[in-house]
């Protein structure tokens, strides 16, 4: 699907979403300190509350109570007129104690929170709540036994709570139940929208002077992209051109019947050379094989020597006029050819020069040619040609001797 989209918009769509990350990650961050701020306060002001709570309140009187849920019980009106004292002088929303009583289900077992005629902030003795929202801070207080804990709620009568528990520990050291301790922040939704609006509108401007500076980079990039489009165009007309050459000099080189080569200073033979080289040596996929190695009990070992040591002045010629001296020098213009596999000999012309093909690489260009035909041809010529200059010397001397009788008779 991407390869159907433009760059341009690949990129424009791009960057939306990279500044949606960012809108996102700065307004998620900014809200999350805003929250562990509050929830901090909140335990500041909290734990010291239920420390003063936890001190009033007896372990074991509080399970006896637990089980027992007895209103008329001594120690609950005497705990509960404790808590809600505590709950006065602090200002807090609640204080209250609870036990489990099954799952989620949690019982009110004394309630400071306000006096028992007050139904919006007393609960009763043995009231129960569904407190699955937060039961797992509430269980992790029990295990914890001796850590208070502290989060934020949202309260859909009250709004933002935050909440502080610790546990209620009997004789024995086991957690029985826990002290609840609420403060209403009912400011933190305000400071909430107001932090998360102006997060907003300072993304928002720095949005539109990147998107600003986007949109001048994106058009000079698209016409940079323009100018690298032509240039390649023309790149690839050269190309073609280029390859048209190629094609037609590899089809030259593949109809010559010379074999031409490049080899290296170690004599390694490279790999583009004409298809003629391969019938004339009679050894296929020359490209990597040592020259020298090729003729060695092909040649006449002395001929093989002599072409190393030439190869090698040829190498190591140290002048332009040295170099032309050289050439003048081949020790084998001609090369008799054997093959070892079935006895046929070549006669092979041969011509070596010295290439620089740039950045210090020099190597030596081979000019072999099968002169097998032409040289038997040339044999066979000067053979009928003696032969005829010694018919032509017999019949001048038969000649010589008629006229020199005739005239003695």
């Amino acid at each position: 699907m991407l390869k159907n989209i433009s760059l341009k918009l690949q990129f424009t769509l791009f960057f939306v979403f990279f500044v949606a990350a960012i809108y996102s990650m700065v307004i998620i961050t900014s809200l999350q300190q805003i929250t562990w701020l509050t929830v901090s306060l909140g335990a500041d002001r909290g734990m010291p509350i239920v420390d003063a709570a936890a001190a009033v309140i007896d372990g074991d009187s509080f399970e006896a109570l637990s089980k027992s849920l007895d209103p008329q019980d001594p120690y609950y009106e005497k705990t509960r007129l404790a808590l809600l004292d505590i709950k006065e002088q602090s200002g807090c929303l609640y204080l209250y104690t609870m036990a489990p009583a099954g799952g989620s289900i949690f019982r009110y077992i004394i309630d400071g929170s306000g006096p028992p005629d007050n139904k919006e902030l007393f609960s009763p003795l043995g009231a129960e709540e569904d407190i699955a929202a937060y039961l797992k801070p509430v269980l992790q207080v029990m295990d914890a036994k001796t850590k208070p804990l502290s989060r934020l709620d949202n309260s859909t009568q009250y709004g933002f709570l935050s909440s502080t528990w610790a546990a209620i520990l009997n004789s024995s050291g086991e957690a029985v139940g826990v002290i609840g301790c609420d403060f209403m922040v009912e400011d933190l939704a305000g400071r909430l929208w107001f932090q998360m609006w102006r997060q907003f509108i300072v993304c928002a401007v720095f949005s539109i002077l990147g998107f600003a500076g986007y949109l001048y980079l994106l058009n000079r990039m698209s016409k940079q992209n323009q100018h690298l489009r032509e240039l390649k165009e023309r790149a690839e007309a050269v190309s073609l051109e280029l390859k048209e050459e190629r094609d037609t000099i590899a089809a030259m080189k593949d109809a010559l019947k010379v074999g031409l080569f490049f080899m290296d200073k170690d004599f390694i033979i490279q790999e583009h050379y004409s298809k003629a080289l391969e019938s004339i040596l009679e050894v296929k996929k020359l490209g990597g094989k040592k020259f020298t190695d090729l003729l060695t009990a092909r040649i006449k070992e002395q001929d093989l020597k002599n072409l190393r040591e030439y190869l090698g002045l040829l190498f190591n010629r140290s002048s332009i006029q040295e170099e032309d001296m050289l050439k003048q020098m081949n020790p084998i213009p001609r090369m008799y050819y054997t093959n070892p596999e079935t006895g046929e000999e070549k006669t092979l012309n041969c011509k070596f020069v010295l290439v620089d093909r740039g950045g210090g690489g020099l190597f030596i260009m081979g000019n072999l040619q099968d002169i097998t035909r032409e040289s038997h041809l040339q044999r066979q010529l000067t053979a009928e040609s003696q032969k005829s200059m010694e018919e032509i010397s017999k019949l001048k001397s038969i000649i010589q001797n008629m006229e020199s009788g005739g005239k003695e008779i």
